[in-house]
């Protein structure tokens, strides 16, 4: 990637439950729009807020366990590309995005299971068919047009789904975790995205 501003994990991952820092800082010392002070703070706050959330084990509702479902299937979609990519694509940076998407994306995935289980409900961890076939199909991609079709499919569809999701589940989700969960990951998704477009208008 051309920019160099993609961040590997920070410290904040290995704590299990928080996200990482999702940008590298540019060659001006900035973190996509931020100064590496304004980011450290960024994923400061991140970190405490997802620590902060506590589910409690009422019961879901029909329409919040499908949230749950669909973001899980969203999320373990982007895990399992970005593990693809950290093995197929050719730009170092690439790789580094898609690190950072495996951090993200665990993280998350980590969180949802600990409020999913409060509430006894099991989370599927190997993935379902329709995200199955679109792993399939991308490990098809030539290593000549891997890293655009990542960032394409990842970087750009992926997080905008993410978001659609999020936001959802954010205004009419019943569960006060998973609206906290939303609250704090639709921010660094935002981040996330607009990272890949610039990339790819970069690479137009």
């Amino acid at each position: 990637m051309n920019r160099r501003h993609l961040l590997l994990t920070t410290p904040l991952a290995t704590a299990g439950l928080a996200f990482p820092g999702l940008l590298r800082a540019a060659q001006d010392g900035k973190f996509g729009k931020h100064s590496a002070d304004e980011w450290t703070e960024l994923n400061r706050k991140a970190d405490a807020e997802v620590k902060a959330i506590k589910p409690d084990s009422a019961d879901l509702s029909a329409a919040d366990q499908q949230l749950v479902i669909d973001m899980a299937a969203g999320g373990m979609l982007q895990l399992e590309l970005s593990r693809i990519a950290l093995v197929k694509a050719a730009s170092e940076d690439v790789k580094d995005y898609a690190r950072s998407e495996v951090a993200e994306q665990t993280a998350l995935a980590e969180k949802l299971k600990e409020i999913a289980g409060a509430k006894g409900l099991a989370i599927p961890e190997t993935p379902d068919e329709k995200t199955q076939k679109a792993l399939d199909a991308f490990t098809k991609t030539s290593a000549a047009d891997f890293d655009e079709a990542y960032l394409k499919k990842v970087g750009i569809e992926g997080h905008e789904s993410l978001a659609l999701t999020m936001g959802k589940v954010q205004t009419e989700a019943g569960d006060t975790a998973l609206k906290q969960l939303a609250m704090v990951a639709l921010p660094l998704i935002a981040v996330h995205l607009q990272a890949a477009r610039d990339e790819s208008e970069d690479k137009g």
